[in-house]
């Protein structure tokens, strides 16, 4: 490895900061990963400190062995989105919100009539709620106080950690719910709604620009100093880069704390329903068309603990059920609310159908299954106005045969794996690397699964299930 440049992609995920150390010809050296806490205290909290991040930076950086930190030729980053981290002056506040945080939800639906939330889809491409930056920063002002300078998310706040530069790219700007698509700018009107002052935003560059590594950081990090830092782009653009590149007719799925299902395409093609958020892609004239399913990574988890199982068991238990879990239906909308095709904050979890026939492998399928219903409900809607030809999976549930194959059977198409943990870390690696030199991202061929013979089966049960959900799974007031 001596002599060889190496490129250092960091994804700050939502739980843990993942760092790949990756050559110039995209071969992958060394991966690291260090955790972080999240603060759940108050019904809807969702916080974490941005200074924890940094820590967990520190830890993950300097368990790459020591020749190949000093080779790092450029830095490419990523980060989850949205995540409202506010500076006074070049300090963090101690509490960033994150996604996962639903206390705005119900004070945005209270500004946003019908006709402002269609102004603001075809202004920004996205279906705005009250987990974007700015109703964020407006909704919890008061907590915040007067001495806030700046507002930025997750990523960019680690850029200007790592460069003191207080900058965005288009993807993330996106997140704030400011970001004109067309016009590739702030919207002052836009900014007004939420009484968001422009100076708090940051500059807007392309994902490509770098700025160089402060000599302190270099040193605290064991990096060499000046090198250049990408600004970056959001985790999702920047795992479908990794996973498929820039062509269209590829969905990707990663399954992670959430769940992503997203697109490439080059026409900037809204949504009539507003059912999908459209999103500038790492590159400029490439959009995604993204949609999110809240938390079902950490519903995962949750399902786990409460079986008193370990990690994984939920997916080898599904698989000794059968296909519609002895009809038993779980709609996984956990979190409070969905954001994947239906957009609804008062969604909740049910568990239909239960009977004391059921076994704990029953709700273990009919859980996955409804997390798949769901993929299926955003995959349908995409494939409407554009044809959709493969559909490559990443994360977690890569690494279980039997739920690629149901996921396989549920959608009616083969499903292509990626076996990499952190696609986006990669895919921000791959965006620090200069554009003559940068390998073309693509998705393997091999590890293909292909729909069964139970496909026909899943199709019922899909409708089955479709008629169900949202219905009885929206809570009354």
């Amino acid at each position: 490895m001596k002599n060889e440049n190496v490129i250092l992609g960091i994804d700050l995920g939502t739980s843990a900061i993942k760092c790949v150390a990756m050559s110039v010809s995209g071969k992958v050296m060394a991966t690291t990963e260090a955790a972080f806490p999240l603060t759940r205290e108050l019904p809807g909290q969702a916080e974490q400190n941005p200074l924890d991040w940094l820590a967990a930076l520190e830890a993950a950086v300097k368990q790459f062995d020591a020749d190949v930190a000093k080779q790092v030729s450029a830095i490419g980053l990523t980060g989850q989105l949205p995540t409202l981290v506010c500076l006074e002056g070049d300090r963090p506040l101690p509490s960033a919100i994150t996604w996962m945080d639903s206390r705005a939800d119900t004070w945005a639906s209270g500004i946003l009539d019908e006709r402002k939330r269609q102004m603001i889809y075809e202004r920004t491409g996205m279906p705005i709620d009250g987990r974007y930056l700015a109703p964020m920063f407006r909704h919890h002002l008061d907590c915040f106080g007067n001495g806030v300078t700046t507002i930025l998310s997750a990523k960019d706040f680690l850029h200007f950690a790592l460069t003191g530069e207080l900058t965005t790219d288009p993807s993330t700007a996106a997140g704030y719910g400011l970001y004109d698509l067309d016009g590739k700018s702030w919207a002052s009107d836009l900014c007004a709604i939420w009484g968001v002052d422009k100076s708090l935003l940051p500059a807007i560059r392309p994902a490509e620009a770098t700025s160089p590594l402060r000599d302190d950081v270099a040193t605290r990090l064991g990096l060499p100093a000046g090198a250049p830092v990408a600004v970056g782009c959001a985790d999702s653009v920047a795992s479908v880069y990794a996973m498929a590149g820039l062509g269209s007719g590829t969905v990707c799925v990663t399954t992670g704390s959430s769940t992503i299902i997203m697109d490439s395409l080059r026409d900037p093609l809204r949504d009539p329903q507003r059912r999908y958020l459209l999103t500038p892609h790492a590159v400029d004239g490439v959009f995604g068309r993204e949609m999110d399913l809240l938390s079902t990574g950490t519903s995962y988890r949750w399902l786990n603990d409460l079986l008193g199982w370990d990690n994984g068991r939920i997916d080898a238990a599904a698989a000794t059920s059968q296909a519609g879990a002895n009809g038993l239906m779980f709609s996984p909308y956990l979190a409070g609310g969905e954001q994947g095709a239906l957009w609804n904050p008062n969604l909740r979890g049910v568990l239909h159908g239960l009977t004391v026939q059921h076994k704990a492998q029953d709700i273990a399928r009919a859980y996955l299954e409804g997390v798949q219903f769901e993929i299926r409900r955003c995959i349908d809607i995409l494939a409407e106005t554009s044809k959709i030809e493969r559909v490559v999976l990443a994360g977690h549930a890569v690494s279980h045969v039997s739920t690629r194959q149901m996921l396989a059977d549920i959608l009616g198409r083969p499903v292509v794996s990626y076996h990499h943990s952190s696609p986006a870390a990669i895919g921000a690696a791959l965006l620090a690397i200069p554009q003559a030199e940068r390998p073309a991202p693509t998705a393997s061929q091999t590890d293909v699964v292909a729909p069964s013979v139970i496909s026909t089966n899943y199709e019922k049960i899909y409708r089955r299930y479709s008629a169900l959900f949202p219905a009885i799974a929206e809570a009354s007031d």
